[in-house]
């Protein structure tokens, strides 16, 4: 059915683009761009990359990483994207980072959306905006705007259309000449909702006989994305490529299945998945540290933690630091009503993103409209309790994020803490090179003379304290 469904959008395209475009501009841009010539179109670049939702601090730009080998793939026929690139992070004056290195290999086709990591990988929270992508890109948005009907019109600025493809909007603007200077769409985000996307485009050159930009950007929530130079451009060459039966199969994983480990008597780890939530019991309530991914997650958490502590509310959620990947379910608890436990500087930022519109995918705290209520602290912040007190530190000088805080459990000698320490899984030989996240958090814990017997990590599983020691001194 997906296939038929493609080969009607084909055909639909096929015959807006015989029967000639709508406007004359749109006409005129067609012509410039080879658009009807034009099955599919790749291009090579090289530039910076700037990861999305990991920026090192709540009100700093995203992170960059130098870009090379770049090719992407945009099969207009099939509908079908491929991104391929070799990414290095940039190490910034003052951030003391672990060398990040990775190749990317991005697909997107039939509503499915992985990567190779090397193993197909399901990646359906991308599949916006590798649309984005094929939608945005010159050739295509004129395209999109001939196949779905664009309302074209022009003002002091210039020629603008705008279509619409299924929940997603793009609206463009041209020159006199036919060049797509920029396109505008808008995605979806679990912690800033409705987040905009914008593809810039200049210094139109001829490539081969194909008019193409030479310069790309990208801007994702109004900061930098992409900002890449092109040097070569093909066009219908791209090679079909099928989705992974692994990922037909299973397209949306499930983000649910948790798994209950327990630290100690009301003290347990929930894990099941790439992210861990610890759940605190106390006289007052229950206390659940991390909300991580998406409302799915925490709607799960939640209903595991009223079945195992019956009548008892959940008094307070902390979150360690504003990457949205551990922010991201955070929304669920303010629309429960649940206080937010966070540092100071990430607070002002959630106030400030969650009052945005969240229309593409609206939920619970959408539909709710209820105001978050924040409990909030610069250095640190006692949690007390007869039994499972809680201490929250600001981690200081974490290459990773200038708003980071750990957990600590006194009596329970236990230790929460987020990406500064993921151990090394059992059996696999020790980095060569100290991760200098991890010397950070031993200097932390030894300033703050934390008595840490183990460590329990928002990633993967929990391991002795004693074995960051030794890495740290055998450094």
């Amino acid at each position: 059915m997906k296939r038929q469904l493609a080969a009607a959008a084909a055909f639909v395209l096929c015959a807006a683009l015989a029967r000639g475009g709508t406007s004359p501009i749109l006409d005129t841009a067609a012509r410039a761009l080879g658009v009807a010539r034009i099955l599919s179109l790749e291009y090579d670049a090289s530039g910076r990359y700037y990861q999305f939702t990991q920026a090192p601090a709540p009100e700093l730009p995203w992170p960059p990483f130098d870009v090379d080998g770049y090719v992407a793939t945009l099969d207009y026929a099939r509908g079908a994207v491929h991104a391929k690139y070799h990414r290095l992070q940039v190490q910034e004056p003052g951030r003391l980072r672990p060398p990040a290195e990775q190749t990317m290999d991005q697909y997107a086709l039939d509503g499915m959306s992985w990567n190779l990591t090397p193993a197909p990988s399901a990646i359906p929270t991308n599949l916006a905006e590798r649309n984005a992508e094929l939608w945005g890109s010159p050739q295509g948005f004129v395209k999109g705007a001939l196949a779905h009907k664009a309302r074209v019109w022009k003002d002091k600025e210039g020629w603008w259309a705008k279509f619409r493809v299924g929940a997603y909007e793009y609206t463009g603007s041209f020159t006199d000449a036919g060049d797509v200077r920029a396109v505008f769409s808008t995605i979806d985000s679990p912690v800033l909702g409705d987040t905009s996307i914008e593809f810039k485009y200049s210094d139109y050159q001829d490539f081969g006989g194909v008019r193409f930009p030479a310069r790309v950007e990208r801007r994702v929530a109004g900061l930098p994305w992409y900002d890449l130079a092109v040097s070569a451009v093909r066009v219908n060459s791209a090679q079909p490529f099928d989705v992974p039966a692994e990922i037909a199969a299973n397209p949306v994983p499930s983000v649910t299945a948790i798994e209950v480990t327990e630290l100690a008597p009301g003290l347990l780890m929930f894990g099941g998945g790439t992210h861990n939530s610890v759940v605190v019991e106390q006289a007052a309530g229950i206390v659940v540290i991390e909300a991580p991914l998406n409302e799915q997650r925490s709607e799960a958490v939640i209903a595991r933690v009223r079945a195992l502590f019956p009548g008892k509310p959940i008094i307070a959620v902390v979150n360690t630091h504003s990457h949205f990947d551990h922010a991201g379910g955070l929304r669920t608890y303010v629309a429960e009503g649940v206080p937010v436990v966070t540092l100071e500087r990430n607070a002002a930022y959630y106030a400030k993103a969650w009052a945005a519109p969240h229309t593409l995918n609206p939920d619970r705290l959408a539909k709710s409209a209820k105001k978050p209520v924040f409990r909030t602290f610069t250095d640190q912040l006692r949690l007390d309790d007869a039994v499972h007190p809680l201490e929250l530190h600001a981690i200081e000088g974490s290459g990773h994020n200038d708003a980071i805080a750990m957990v600590y459990l006194p009596r329970d000698k236990v230790l929460v803490e987020a990406d500064v320490w993921t151990p090394t899984p059992a059996g696999a030989a020790p980095p060569r090179v100290l991760n200098p996240l991890w010397e950070n958090l031993y200097e932390n814990v030894s300033r703050l003379h934390l008595d840490v017997a183990r460590v329990a990590p928002l990633h993967g599983g929990v391991q002795d304290f004693a074995i960051l020691r030794t890495a740290v001194a055998a450094r």
